[in-house]
């Protein structure tokens, strides 16, 4: 969850609407969710949704049940998709130690997200949640990932070459928020 507990928000309506919830986001399924009384749902029809305000941070709309917050500390407007991998920390083995190489006997299935990918689980599996951020820049209606150069050189401008080379020189990550800014600047400065 990206909120420690669920915490009193807004949802603006496309309507022009709006009502007040206790609202957080799932990272592991991707989803906002509320509380209403002792139960915990997901937020129904969210395309019928133009925002979500929760403390001081905005949240749109981008498909499925998935949920963007819009970063306006940084000096473009860029969104973040919070989400975060299942990943194993290895598998119970004898003498209560834990190998990574241990044969693998799936039990079950964790389905996540709203495409309802899956993550199988093991018996003595231990597993912990690791972010697996991604980030977007919006075009009038509609978001662009910000997943590879081609796509930073689109939105922003740039050679494709250069940016890949500066992108390498750097050992730049495209999931970090500090790493993302020095390429869309690099991006406006060499267009």
């Amino acid at each position: 969850m990206i909120f420690s507990d669920f915490t009193e928000g807004v949802v603006y309506f496309k309507d022009g609407t709006r009502t007040a919830a206790f609202l957080n986001y799932d990272t592991y399924e991707e989803e906002m969710i509320f509380k209403n009384g002792n139960e915990v749902l997901a937020l129904a029809s969210p395309e019928l949704i133009a925002s979500i305000k929760i403390e001081d941070r905005i949240f749109e709309w981008l498909e499925g049940d998935v949920f963007l917050e819009r970063l306006d500390s940084t000096p473009v407007l860029i969104y973040k998709r919070n989400r975060n991998q299942l990943i194993s920390k290895g598998k119970g083995t004898a003498f209560g130690g834990v190998s990574n190489t241990s044969s693998v006997q799936p039990v079950n299935n964790l389905p996540r997200g709203y495409d309802k990918q899956t993550s199988e689980l093991t018996i003595n599996e231990d597993f912990e949640l690791k972010p697996d951020n991604l980030y977007y820049a919006k075009e009038k209606t509609s978001f662009r990932s910000l997943t590879s150069q081609n796509e930073f050189c689109k939105v922003f401008g740039g050679n494709k070459k250069e940016v890949a080379k500066f992108i390498k020189t750097e050992k730049l990550n495209m999931q970090d928020l500090n790493d993302v800014i020095k390429i869309i600047e690099y991006c406006k400065n060499n267009q």
